[in-house]
């Protein structure tokens, strides 16, 4: 399939999704900031563009885990030092009062580096730039000069890292939603950071051929597929290629454990675009990254891994006349044209099986919903009136979820 064939499903894909309030600002979210990202006031400015300067310092799976954790951290630091935050030059300070957040053990496993990262940075600002990167960025032409100052002086900003520092240009450049602090550069120079998702969506369009794992272990092939990627953005967008980068992170997340080539990708396009006539609402709008939050849906996630069944997690959330409803795993299989949606659950409530029936009636016709529970407790909450008829299509044994797997990749399910 030719990338040609791709590109109108493609472009209205990134128009629909691109104006999407990044989750470190988002002001739905929590734990609540402590400033106005969007303020206008030039003192104010100064404060914002160093905060996200600390933050996309330790955006990396390997330091925090996820991207929700260096929101947190960086709240959970702001409300112990308020503007002292900025001046902190010894890692132990800060490593300190983070190790006693309820959240410290969920950071990657690098999570010691850290606060040095975080104390470079403050370093950077205020021997390098006079303690006013709004200013200071105006020394430069375009970005990627300052990008470079960038990966010379903080640590974990160069070579593979310095992604992070084009993350940061996104956030500083663009307009809203984005930041639109460093209005002396132009959008349309920003480079298209190479994440994992956004190198799904490079191989997926025959951009790269290299494998996305040995790639983004490789600096000289990493920079070269950034460099082709952020041509083909341009191409697109010529005045904003980084327009494309939350979209296909969005399409590279879903594209995680399929095989990588314009037919899966296609797929993917019009399943969004499904989604989006199903509920309304573009992806982007609901979108929330997710991660396993309890033994049962590691345990699920694995067995559909070990059997090559692809699936999203937590992928989208749908809207419901009163409430939304996030279901755990939507599975690439389908029967009789309904995908399937397995939702594991130790304990549950009857406001959660009142959702569940609402979706059931909601999107019923598109989606075959499958409860796991444990098997003691199945008849348990059906002699109790929580577990009724209208509230799944069907349920299953949560200690057998492996045999549900097996069936649904044979199709033998409901044979």
């Amino acid at each position: 399939m030719a990338i040609d064939e791709l590109l109108p499903s493609l472009l209205k894909f990134v128009n629909t999704n691109s104006d999407v309030i990044d989750i470190q600002w988002d002001g739905r979210m929590s734990p609540r900031l402590l400033l106005n990202p969007y303020t206008r006031t030039p003192e104010e400015k100064k404060t914002v563009a160093h905060y996200y300067l600390l933050v996309a310092s330790i955006l990396d799976d390997g330091l925090v885990g996820f991207s929700e954790n260096a929101r947190k951290i960086l709240v959970h630091l702001h409300e112990k030092y308020g503007s002292r935050l900025f001046e902190i030059r010894k890692p132990h300070m800060l490593e300190d009062v983070a190790i006693k957040s309820g959240f410290y053990d969920t950071l990657g496993r690098q999570r010691e580096a850290i606060w040095e990262i975080l104390t470079s940075v403050n370093m950077f600002v205020k021997n390098r730039a006079g303690g006013n990167l709004v200013t200071y960025h105006q020394r430069f032409s375009k970005p990627e000069f300052f990008v470079k100052e960038l990966a010379q002086n903080i640590q974990k900003m160069s070579g593979l890292h310095e992604n992070k520092a084009w993350t940061y240009m996104r956030w500083m450049v663009r307009p809203p939603p984005d930041l639109h602090i460093f209005d002396h550069f132009s959008p349309q120079n920003l480079s298209v950071p190479l994440t994992v998702e956004n190198a799904n969506v490079a191989v997926s369009l025959g951009l790269i051929n290299s494998n996305v794992n040995y790639l983004l272990r490789d600096e000289k092939r990493a920079t070269q597929a950034r460099e082709t990627l952020t041509r083909f953005a341009r191409k697109l967008f010529p005045d904003d290629p980084a327009k494309v980068d939350y979209p296909f992170f969005l399409l590279g997340r879903w594209l995680m454990r399929k095989s990588l080539n314009p037919s899966t990708l296609k797929e993917a396009l019009q399943f969004f675009d499904y989604i989006q006539t199903v509920t309304g609402h573009p992806q982007s709008h609901f979108q929330k990254l997710g991660r396993y939050k309890s033994g049962w849906e590691k345990e699920t996630a694995k067995v559909l891994s070990r059997l090559k069944i692809s699936y999203g997690y937590e992928p989208i959330t749908f809207p419901l006349p009163g409430d939304k409803y996030t279901p755990d795993f939507i599975l690439d299989k389908s029967i009789e044209g309904r995908r399937i949606v397995l939702e594991p659950h130790f304990e549950m409530s009857p406001r959660q099986a009142q959702k569940y029936a609402l979706f059931k009636r909601t999107y019923g016709q598109e989606f075959l919903l499958i409860l796991l529970l444990k098997n003691d407790l199945i008849s348990y909450y059906h002699e109790r009136g929580v577990l009724t008829d209208d509230v799944a299509d069907d349920v299953w044994p949560i200690e057998f979820v492996h045999l549900l797997a097996e069936k649904i990749k044979k199709g033998t399910y409901g044979q």
